[in-house]
């Protein structure tokens, strides 16, 4: 948002030339195009800000080892270094009150060989305007009128006119109007030249033309699909009033069925109503059938590091718009325990409009076969059939509904387990009803920032369903990210879960419990190593667990930028550091639960940010404590642990 607003004063100001105060110098313009490092930098007339203050801003910055080994280009005058710094600087001014202010920067030679330049910025800051009053006027209804008044409310007397900020005021206004029925609307601001800078009267004035409707929309490009399969994604109506929204909506709706590889939405060029325009939508359709093959890195709550490797065969345009697909999914653990410790095979059908809402039934037939299970010491096999939905709210709600019907065959139990672990070899059918939600205000996928993500689960077996078992499990987390530092990121997790059995089901079935430890719960712990002992050294899993994760994210110093051979390639692939505390345990019993029984750990990590994501070594150390001796652990995996 900060650069759009800087764009806004490239029309206000008439730019010199990279340091051609005096233009016809050709050896002064040679001498900039060999990118002078920087010796010193030197800010005149600036009374209300200080030097600092505009140093710490500006793109320009004088050299050091420290900007030498990190691969900082800024301590050299670059191309764009005089209109990047003229910028940052009227940003500054303009947007606290100074709106008649003039920068100029000249660059100038420093020592005999020409190699240093000293960067001289000269500011005339003229007066400070501080906001009077703040008013909207215009002939439209009572009601748009007093959502933009609404908008204006945010400029209180008597605080510095922020020129950027009405720019910003001016563009929801009208976005309001637009998604009112008045994409013509014109708006404009202005300030009361001859009053007192302390008490500056500002007026907006709306025109907002009239108002308009949609017209007919002609779709181009549907061959494979049926018009009808875009349409229906489209929010535009004909003869509904106008509305930005809608559009937007319509296109994004557009590439998440997953029919289109490109389109185009457009008011039509041959309308003649401009009050009722018709509008055109191109696409271009994908294959309806396919052959997909994938492999890479990936990782799970079991392992790690894994390598997948899934096949698959579908149709998107089975009966006009319905899909189905045949898959085959591989997963192997890479380490000291590399081995094959999932394949599946599966037959998906989906109606994309179930019940004509847009909320896709997925139907599901899948077969495990014989293998050892990824995280105790037997095999399982395994079918299940299912039915699941989902429904999105907004761009940052999804929620899912599903029921299953599930057969498991578990064998190979060893002869010193306990004995309750022994009934699990017989054949077992469980029917499960499961329900998540999830929350996700990320600004990044891969490295967030700002935001947070909520996530709630509930798997429910047996009970009035039937099914040879009566369980249920409820999984919880909370992850927040912001910036605490410039460039230092905090994220913070609080995780966890809860599960049980009931009726005539005495446990947890040996597959369903639930484990902690390793890269992405506890590191410095084995996975899945918490939460399965009792004294006696026999595994019984978890009933409740609970976690918390504390990391801190940075930029770190780019080592191999001085590395010729690497040099390009870690320009791409930035390096990123944390350290992080995670704390947590798995617990039988409500009463287990004390701050002396949870796992402690400690540590850091390096990130190579791959455009796959990043890829991280960890390293974690565990501290002493009642349950826990002191022990060292290395985690290779992708993607951060939350």
């Amino acid at each position: 948002m900060r650069l759009a607003l800087l764009a806004v004063i490239t029309g206000l100001v008439s730019f010199v030339a990279s340091g051609e105060a005096t233009p016809n110098d050709r050896a002064t313009l040679r001498w900039i195009r060999s990118k002078p490092a920087i010796d010193s930098i030197v800010v005149q007339g600036n009374e209300h800000f200080s030097d600092g203050d505009i140093k710490s801003l500006i793109y320009s910055r004088t050299r050091n080892l420290w900007r030498r080994i990190r691969g900082d280009r800024r301590y050299r005058i670059q191309r764009e270094t005089h209109n990047r710094d003229t910028l940052e600087v009227k940003y500054l001014y303009l947007s606290n009150g100074f709106l008649d202010v003039e920068v100029d920067e000249t660059f100038e030679v420093l020592g005999k060989d020409s190699t240093a330049a000293l960067v001289r910025i000269e500011i005339n800051e003229g007066p400070r305007y501080r906001y009077g009053p703040v008013d909207v006027r215009g002939n439209v209804s009572s009601r748009l009128l007093h959502r933009c008044r609404e908008i204006a409310r945010r400029f209180k007397a008597e605080k510095p006119i922020n020129m950027f900020a009405l720019q910003h005021a001016v563009f929801d206004m009208k976005t309001h109007m637009a998604n009112n029925g008045y994409p013509y609307a014109q708006i404009v601001w202005a300030r009361d030249t001859a009053a007192s800078p302390q008490q500056t009267p500002v007026v907006f004035v709306i025109t907002p033309d009239s108002l308009v409707h949609f017209g007919a929309v002609a779709v181009e490009g549907a061959e494979q699909f049926p018009q009808s399969v875009a349409r229906r994604e489209l929010k535009i109506k004909p003869g509904a009033v106008y509305r930005r929204d809608d559009i937007i909506k319509s296109q994004r709706r557009l590439f998440e069925s997953g029919y289109y590889s490109t389109i185009s939405l457009k008011m039509s060029n041959d309308t003649d109503d401009r009050l009722n325009p018709d509008f055109v939508l191109r696409v271009r359709e994908r294959k309806p059938k396919y052959l997909g093959f994938r492999t890479g890195a990936g990782q799970s709550e079991v392992r790690d590091l894994l390598w997948d490797v899934s096949a698959g065969f579908g149709q998107r345009n089975l009966f006009g718009s319905r899909r189905y697909e045949l898959l085959a999914d591989y997963s192997f653990s890479l380490g000291t325990d590399s081995r094959l410790i999932t394949h599946r095979y599966r037959l998906r059908y989906t109606e994309p409009w179930f019940l004509g809402l847009r909320m896709p039934l997925t139907l599901t037939f899948e077969i495990q076969p014989r293998l050892k299970d990824p995280t105790n010491d037997f095999d399982k096999r395994s079918w299940l059939a299912s039915a699941s939905t989902r429904k999105a709210f907004g761009e940052k709600v999804l929620t899912a509904l599903g029921i299953q019907y599930e057969f498991v065959k578990i064998s190979g139990v060893p002869e010193d387990q306990v004995e309750w672990l022994k009934r699990s070899t017989d054949n077992t059918a469980r029917r499960k009803l499961f329900a998540a939600f999830r929350r996700d205000s990320r600004d990044n996928l891969f490295i967030p920032r700002r935001g947070v993500v909520a996530d709630l689960s509930v798997d429910y077996y047996g009970g009035f369903l039937g099914g040879d078992e009566n369980f249920y499990k409820l999984e919880a987390s909370w992850s927040r990210y912001e910036v605490v530092w410039p460039g230092w990121i905090m994220a913070t997790r609080v995780r966890g879960s809860w599960s049980d059995a009931f009726g005539e089901s005495a446990e947890v079935p040996l597959d369903e419990v639930i484990y902690l430890g390793g890269a992405n719960t506890l590191r410095g712990f084995e996975e899945n190593s918490l939460g399965r002992y009792t004294e006696d050294g026999a595994l019984v899993g978890a009933r409740y667990t609970l976690v918390f994760n504390q990391e801190f994210r940075w930029k770190t110093v780019q080592v191999f930028n001085e590395i010729p051979i690497l040099n390009n390639l870690m320009r791409t692939l930035p390096l990123w550091q944390s350290i992080f505390m995670d704390i947590g345990n798995g617990f039988r019993r409500r009463e287990e639960i004390s701050w002396d029984a949870f796992a402690y750990s400690f540590g850091t990590g390096v990130q190579i940010v791959t455009p796959a994501g990043p890829v991280r070594i960890d390293y974690a150390r565990r501290i002493r404590s009642r349950n826990f001796n002191s022990a060292e652990r290395w985690h290779f995996t992708i993607l951060y642990a939350f």
